[in-house]
């Protein structure tokens, strides 16, 4: 018989942390994909992530999700920063892709949506103009990062 393994607290929070980026407890798959990452048994995760058995200190937990988050907006600031001169290439498109799950992962951090469910119908002029300013207000950030 294997010896128990045991998890410190950081473990423990970087788990919890990783289970919500990965949709956990909404996403089928997501313990299980987790639990295969960090070679830890999903039942054992379940019960951190459900604070039933040993949980990490909440505070520490906040502590790793702002990290977390930290993280994936510098990897999106760098993803958005290099999509211009990625457009002749077909790099451009992988680029966007990671930037959605990127954004994806953020948003579950912060607790937000990462899908629209609610029914929304628009007229087209409606959504072209949504467009417009879409657009333009990230052409004024892309400006204004220009100039930092």
């Amino acid at each position: 018989m294997r010896p128990r393994r045991r998890y410190d607290d950081k473990f423990r929070a970087n788990a919890i942390v990783f289970l919500e980026a990965a949709g956990y407890p909404d996403k089928k798959g997501a313990l299980e994909q987790v639990s295969k990452q960090l070679n830890c048994p999903h039942p054992t995760l379940h019960r951190w992530f459900q604070a039933k058995n040993n949980p990490p200190p909440s505070e520490l937990v906040q502590e790793k999700r702002e990290d977390l988050k930290e993280l994936l907006e510098k990897e999106l600031r760098a993803i958005f920063k290099e999509m211009p001169d990625a457009r002749g290439d077909a790099g451009y498109r992988d680029l966007g892709t990671v930037a959605g799950i990127l954004f994806d992962k953020k948003q579950l951090l912060e607790g937000k949506p990462t899908e629209i469910t609610q029914d929304v119908t628009l007229t087209d002029a409606e959504r072209s103009e949504r467009v417009v300013t879409i657009l333009d207000k990230a052409r004024a950030r892309r400006a204004g990062l220009a100039i930092n």
